[in-house]
């Protein structure tokens, strides 16, 4: 149990960190989730909390890099093979030799040994993080491609390296030619039982989706399983169990490209169940990072107190060598086209972020060598945890340099809006179906306001307008004699329960349903009808309870309800301006809804059906034209193109919501 509640304030930590960053852009990512998993350090049920490098391995990197794999274009791969080799292996194995050397002759307390393991340790790559510190000042598309698939496959390289420069310091051996016989075991060994296990779950995939058993929980299922089943598969044989998951992934998105357009609810499903524990998984990494600094300083305090400034300028000098290293490297040995060669050189510098993988190997040295504690253990991993952070934090600061000036106005917003107005117009065009033809245009619309959303106290104080609008013009109904007394009380009540019910606060709804329980019930004298009322939302049937009401006193609710809302339409059109358009049209919708709910107890189902694919299908049109005009690049086209079809999922998902 306090392990189920332990991982669930952890899943908090990556929720609340993600919220922070969508509200404060300009900070990456990973630092709120660092900064939230160092303040759970503080917490008595986190204090002695410890990593084991063999589940975190397991379960967390195994998934992230199945689902890179399986994400990896092929084309890209094959295109870019050359620069891949070249950063995840060359790169490596010239970084541990050349700095592994440097660091044993300026601090001989590292054993040479050591010197190599750590530089192992540090030279892996993290595309998440890449992706997060670049969020504010994206790359180009080659060059996060190739950072993307330098990652997958630099882990090995890295993980290989560390395992045998620990082997030769526990053992005091070593072999350069048994190291390279290993290595390439080790390395080509793990990519050739990936790809044999993966292409066999793949073929297992298509065998049921021949026979017709595709569905999500049994294909989804499957595919969750994979890289924990490969992974443990290739451990058990002494391979590389990062590069097998990373083959089965890449084995994955070749089956996914022979299914196209087949199992399509299979694929979106599979598709959101792996973004999401992506996501997930990502975001638990940097908690963890965040939750084992504070041990790390302070046993590194508790044991080497004296060393602690020194460790640090060890990490400091270790990432800026790795830098320039990587650098050199990239300025001269990589196809990074002949222009701009010195800044994209750079880019790549700071695109050597890293996470995961450095991590877990930190955490995988033993405690114990020999039955004697590991001395130099704590000391090893707060250099590693140093260049972990310099690799997040420089890359903020030098990349606005780098990088050109992305436009401050969001294109895909602004193409948006043009997309939903196009199916607000095909629906104000509809003459025949007009009550179901506003019932569309409304939810399109509401899509606008949902981005917009406008301040409260805007909204208020514009809601307080209507309503005096509204009261006045059914005041002056009264004093010529169109309305009774009695009927400008009843409709008074109304707009007062208008009020009421439109601020939508949690115990007014509450309230509200509540009260129509109690008086449809009494109304009718049947139970059922108190208990509908009370499952049905307060905005729908409050203006139906009214109708009611009046019908009930041998009165009509409905050119009443007509001159109201004609003086609150009036009365929008009169205040609206380019700075709260937005909370106008909340308001107006509101109005809208209330004023077909009076005039119509309910709306044909397959008419609005039919209005709903007429106005999907004018979004569609009108994408595809300023695409086919060269007015939208194919990015944009594609997110707006799945924005509709979500549209449309949600909406078929939801028919009832649109006619209750």
């Amino acid at each position: 149990m306090g392990q189920v509640v332990i991982f669930g304030i952890m899943l908090a930590a990556v929720i609340a960190g993600n919220l922070l960053a969508r509200h404060i852009p300009k900070i990456p990512l990973p630092f709120f989730l660092i900064g939230l998993g160092a303040v759970l350090a503080v917490m008595p049920s986190f204090r002695n909390f410890a990593i084991d490098p063999s589940v975190f391995s397991f379960a967390i990197i195994a998934p992230l890099l199945f689902n890179e794999g399986q994400n990896a274009s092929r084309l890209q791969i094959g295109r870019s093979l050359t620069n891949i080799v070249s950063l995840a292996v060359g790169l490596v194995i010239f970084s541990v030799i050349i700095l592994g050397f440097s660091v044993h002759a300026l601090f001989p307390v590292i054993p040479l040994s050591l010197a190599f393991a750590l530089i192992a340790i540090v030279t892996p790559t993290d595309a998440s993080a890449v992706s997060a510190v670049a969020q504010t000042n994206p790359l180009s598309n080659s060059q996060m491609q190739l950072l993307n698939n330098e990652s997958l496959f630099n882990d090995a390289a890295g993980i290989v390296a560390f395992d045998l420069a620990l082997s030769a310091y526990v053992s005091g051996r070593f072999s350069a030619t048994d190291a390279l016989l290993d290595f390439l075991i080790v390395f080509f060994g793990g990519i050739l039982v990936g790809a044999i296990v993966g292409t066999l779950i793949v073929n297992l995939r298509a065998w049921l989706i021949r026979i017709g058993d595709d569905e999500p929980l049994i294909m989804v299922g499957i595919q969750l399983l994979t890289p924990l089943l490969v992974y443990f598969l290739a451990e058990e044989l002494a391979l590389s169990g990062i590069l097998a998951v990373v083959a089965a992934g890449i084995a994955q998105g070749v089956e996914r490209d022979r299914l196209r357009l087949t199992s399509a609810r299979m694929q979106i499903i599979s598709a959101n169940i792996w973004e999401m524990i992506a996501a997930v998984l990502s975001g638990l990494v940097f908690v963890l990072l965040g939750l084992s600094l504070p041990n790390v300083v302070i046993e590194a305090l508790r044991g080497q107190a004296g060393l602690f400034g020194l460790l640090v300028g060890i990490g400091v000098l270790i990432y800026a060598a790795k830098s320039l290293v990587r650098f050199f490297w990239s300025r001269t040995l990589l196809r990074i086209g002949k222009k701009n060669r010195w800044r994209n050189a750079l880019i790549m510098m700071l695109g050597g972020a890293n996470g995961t993988i450095t991590l877990s190997l930190a955490f995988s040295m033993p405690r114990t060598i020999d039955g004697h504690a590991f001395a130099l253990r704590q000391g090893l991993i707060l250099i590693a945890a140093v260049v972990i952070l310099l690799s997040l934090i420089v890359p903020v600061v030098v990349l606005p340099f780098c990088v050109p000036k992305q436009p401050k106005r969001n294109r895909q917003y602004i193409w948006l809006r043009r997309m939903l107005s196009a199916g607000i117009d095909a629906m104000r065009d509809e003459t025949e179906h007009h009550s179901e033809a506003q019932i569309v245009a409304d939810a399109l619309a509401q899509e606008m306001i949902l981005n917009d959303n406008p301040s409260r106290r805007l909204r208020r104080s514009i809601f307080e307008g209507t309503i005096t609008a509204e009261k006045t013009a059914i005041e002056a109904l009264r004093a010529n004699g169109t309305i009774t007394q009695d009927e400008a009380h009843y409709y008074n009540r109304f707009i007062d329960l208008n009020d009421f019910t439109a601020d939508q606060r949690l115990w007014k709804n509450l309230f509200l349903r509540i009260r129509f329980s109690f008086n449809m019930g009494r109304m009718y004298k049947a139970f059922n009808e108190a208990q509908n009322a009370f499952l049905t939302t307060p905005l729908n049937l409050e203006p139906i309870f009214w109708k009611r009401q009046f019908t009930a006193h041998g009165e009509d609710l409905l050119p009443i309800e007509q001159a109201g809302y004609n003086a609150v339409m009036k009365y929008l059109n009169h205040v609206e301006n380019m700075q709260n358009r937005s909370a106008v049209n909340t308001i107006r919708r509101f109005y809208r809804d209330r004023h077909r709910r009076v005039h119509s107890d309910s709306f044909d189902g397959d008419i609005l059906y039919a209005m709903f694919l007429k106005a999907f299908h004018a979004e569609y049109e009108f994408i595809q034209q300023a695409f086919t005009d060269g007015k939208l690049n194919r990015d944009i086209m594609q997110r707006l193109q799945t924005r509709i079809t979500f549209d449309e999922i949600t909406y078929l998902k939801n028919q009832e919501s649109f006619i209750v």
